[in-house]
């Protein structure tokens, strides 16, 4: 919420600087005038007229939209939001853009029934564009994982499902943020991962990677019944295979 407020009052604030350059500017005022009286006059002369309605009022937009494009401030405004929502407020390298890690309890490990997974031909699984998403803060029956993500933290917890006794796969593309992934004891792993910008910590090592490639494996992942696949790209963040 705090950081919302943050964004809106940064918003404001360039909306504000923005407005004081439109009235210095005789040519962005007028066009910007021009635009508010095309919108307005729309619902006037036009209000039973749902079509001339509504193409004044695009016209209008337009007029009133490229006037605060031509000023400064509304993207100074727009970078600033942008940066509050990429940024952690604690750690400002690439390896942890894009939010905070709320603190996790200590989770208790539900037994839940395994089965084959068959998924339904079609089904859909929507992710958000931004914003923290947790995959596994309560028990659920496994599927393999192919999400994206443009900036934001992303956390799978594999100790609320049961994996199967396979080769499992989790596929992560993310344009700014940070991942975690937290794998029970005995659970092999291979992990294939490219960052243009980052690091991986794996195993208690830490890579650093400049538009590079890495790959993996944990101890006895030749001998584990229970493996799991994880390929993820990342232009700048940081990727994190935790057992737990």
């Amino acid at each position: 919420m705090r950081k919302i407020k943050l964004i809106l009052i940064i918003l404001l604030i360039g909306t504000i600087v923005s407005a004081l350059e439109i009235t210095s500017r005789i040519g962005l005022f007028i066009f910007f005038a021009i635009g508010v009286a095309i919108t307005l006059s729309s619902f006037v002369v036009f209000k039973r007229v749902k079509f001339l309605r509504n193409s004044g009022m695009c016209f209008g937009a337009l007029f009133i939209l490229l006037p605060l494009l031509s000023t400064s401030g509304i993207w100074l405004g727009m970078i600033g939001a942008l940066l509050v929502v990429l940024f952690d407020k604690n750690d400002f390298s690439m390896s942890s853009i894009s939010g905070l890690f709320s603190k996790r309890q200590k989770q208790e490990y539900i037994f839940v029934d395994s089965r084959e997974d068959t998924p339904e031909p079609g089904s859909i699984h929507r992710y958000d564009w931004l914003g923290s998403q947790v995959i596994g803060d309560e028990p659920y029956e496994w599927n393999d994982i192919n999400a994206g993500q443009f900036a934001g933290d992303t956390i799978i917890d594999l100790g609320n499902t049961i994996l199967p006794a396979k080769e499992n796969v989790i596929v992560i593309r993310k344009g700014f943020g940070r991942v975690r992934i937290l794998v029970p004891y005995g659970v092999g792993v291979m992990i294939h991962h490219h960052g243009f910008g980052g690091q991986v910590e794996f195993e208690n090592q830490t890579y650093t990677l400049s538009n590079e490639s890495i790959q993996l494996y944990s101890a006895g992942y030749n001998r584990s019944t229970k493996r799991v696949k994880i390929y993820t790209t990342i232009v700048a963040g940081k990727v994190e295979v935790i057992e737990a």
